[in-house]
């Protein structure tokens, strides 16, 4: 009876693969199904591991949300997340109570895993219209360990607020501009490292003035979507103050993260975060500077080129960084690996930086920090930033 019952829900699920697939460019090869079942599996495995951050944050939130009557809870700053993560706990607890309660928090990210390789699979489509390369970068992003790694296993985020951000680059690249930074503000509103972005729109818009009115939109959905715990009982100072409660949370230089922080001792910690600070900013400058007096054209190509350099540089510059913050650059390092193949070896080396920041071995951290700042000083030089700027012209998009 199990064994129907199993053959059943694998019908079903490949029934809905396919009818998946008239909505997507290219049709999907068996292999593509199989790989489904494969990664859906795999996360299905790692869903019973209890990280120290699960322990810790995760379940005591869930349960506190359970003791305090669901959505009453809001009005208690119990959780430093902002309000968006907290409303799926509430409905986890309320309504998916008759799952295992590791299952409920976890399937949010995990869900969002797909979602986010569904836009790489459409920013990949933009480069290659016609073959499987895009059905291979979804696959990619699904089957990658970081990502499996961060939702199934630990039960973090970072799927979420990404997949925000590579919708966003993906629709600027097909200049749907208000959804692309509707999508920006809406992973703004669930972690502050979506604003890893920021200098990729900056830039973008000084090259595009009517771009700037759309930044706009990042305060107004913040506010939108703290209003059901406001509503709630929470006080509004406290809303607003949760990134900057975050800021101040940690006095760590580098949290197992493989960036420039790595060869500097946490007893120099109140000189250099300023310094790194102040650091990070002026590149900002710069960059937004090289991308205004290249002589490129906003095609999708340079705008892909500009959004890895953005998320690449933002974890690696500055300081108080944990080890999960270049999960944005290890997504758009697959689509920047599909658009420009010559740099193949960048996400795979991104990927395997990742990874050993994720298994938290010190030396190794310390280690792949080095490929890691020369794969940000290739990225640099290819935008033009390093060695001049770029006075070639792309096709227009």
């Amino acid at each position: 009876m199990e064994i129907i019952s199993k053959s059943t829900s694998l019908k079903f699920l490949r029934k809905q693969i396919n009818k998946l697939s008239t909505y997507l460019y290219h049709p999907v090869p068996k292999i593509f199904f199989y790989s489904i079942i494969f990664a859906i599996i795999i996360r299905l495995i790692c869903v019973p591991n209890k990280s120290s951050d699960f322990k810790s944050f995760l379940e005591p939130w869930y349960n506190f949300i359970v003791e305090h009557g669901g959505f009453s809870a809001l009005k208690y700053g119990f959780a430093d997340y902002t309000p968006p993560y907290l409303y799926w706990l509430i409905i986890a607890s309320s309504h998916l109570s008759w799952l295992p309660k590791i299952f409920a928090i976890k399937l949010f990210a995990m869900s969002f895993d797909f979602i986010c390789a569904f836009f790489t699979y459409k920013l990949v489509s933009l480069k290659y219209p016609s073959g499987q390369k895009p059905t291979i970068a979804f696959l990619a992003v699904v089957l990658t360990p970081t990502v499996i790694y961060n939702s199934a296993l630990w039960g973090q985020c970072d799927s979420i607020y990404t997949t925000g951000l590579i919708a966003c680059v993906y629709f600027l690249c097909i200049q749907q501009v208000f959804i692309g930074f509707l999508c920006f503000s809406l992973a703004v509103s669930f972690k502050l490292q979506a604003m890893f972005l920021l200098p990729f729109l900056l830039a973008v818009s000084v090259k595009k003035i009517n771009y700037l009115k759309y930044f706009l939109l990042i305060p107004f959905v913040y506010l939108a979507a703290i209003i059901p715990a406001l509503f709630a009982g929470r006080p509004m100072i406290d809303l607003l103050l949760i990134y900057f409660n975050q800021s101040t949370k940690y006095k760590e230089l580098a949290k197992r993260i493989p960036n420039l922080y790595q060869w500097i001792s946490n007893e120099f910690y109140n000189i250099v975060v300023p310094l790194g600070l102040i650091f990070t900013v002026s590149i900002i400058v710069l960059f937004i500077r090289t991308v205004y007096t290249n002589k490129v054209n906003m095609n999708h190509e340079y705008m892909i080129q500009l959004a890895f350099a953005s998320v690449l540089f933002m974890p690696y510059l500055l300081p108080k960084m944990h080890q999960r913050y270049f999960f944005p650059a290890d997504i758009l390092s697959i689509v920047f690996g599909f658009y420009f193949p010559k740099y193949y070896y960048i996400p795979i080396i991104l990927q395997i930086a990742s990874l050993f920041s994720y298994l938290g071995t010190p030396i190794l951290i310390k280690l792949v920090s080095i490929p890691l700042g020369i794969i940000l000083w290739i990225v640099l030089k290819e935008i033009g930033f390093i060695g001049g700027n770029r006075n070639y012209e792309y096709l227009k998009y």
